[in-house]
């Protein structure tokens, strides 16, 4: 071999060798570089997740509080059914008595009902319980009213209305707290 060959051969190999050199250490940034970017990508996928599951936590308590008051407001409508339902029972009751209760329940309330002049009833009621009512001490009027149940005591120019519908509207809310209590306590 010439040296000249010599000469080639040697840069060859030492261009060789530093090939082998430069890509080594590429090889070797390379994999630094993608080791690091799997790191970040693992790290940034784990905070993904975090916040996806947030989220959803998020998600699904505001589905779960929209249907808890969805079925508050279906509990208090059905309350209320009830209770108007119970309010409507009363009044038929009041209305289907006997005429003997009815009677009793009518003497009840005069006795506890403002003291009047006279005392004035539907035209059904006044014939049906003048009788009663005179024998108790008082006054029937000849007067009627279009009321279905109850009596309005008369005071001079003040009326006092103990009518059924005007005794319920002025004490609903009462009677109302009273079936409340019995019905959902």
């Amino acid at each position: 071999m010439s040296n000249e060959q010599k000469i080639i051969d040697k840069i060859m190999a030492d261009a060789e060798r530093e090939k082998n050199v430069i890509l080594n250490r590429a090889q070797g940034e390379a994999d630094a570089t993608i080791r690091k970017a799997n790191e970040q990508a693992a790290k940034e996928l784990e905070q993904a997740a975090i916040l996806a599951e947030a989220e959803a936590e998020k998600a699904v308590a505001k589905v779960i509080s929209s249907a808890e008051m969805e079925a508050k407001k279906m509990i208090l409508a059905q309350k209320q059914s009830c209770l108007e339902q119970t309010l409507e029972l009363v009044k038929k009751k009041l209305h289907t008595q006997s005429a003997e209760e009815y009677e009793k329940t009518i003497l009840s309330m005069l006795a506890k009902a403002e003291q009047g002049e006279e005392i004035i009833f539907s035209p059904k009621d006044r014939k049906a319980l003048q009788k009663a009512v005179a024998e108790a001490g008082y006054t029937v009027s000849e007067e009627t009213r279009d009321i279905s149940g109850g009596f309005i005591v008369k005071k001079g120019d003040i009326e006092f209305n103990y009518s059924f519908e005007a005794m319920m509207a002025v004490e609903k809310e009462q009677i109302e707290q009273m079936i409340a209590e019995i019905l959902f306590e």
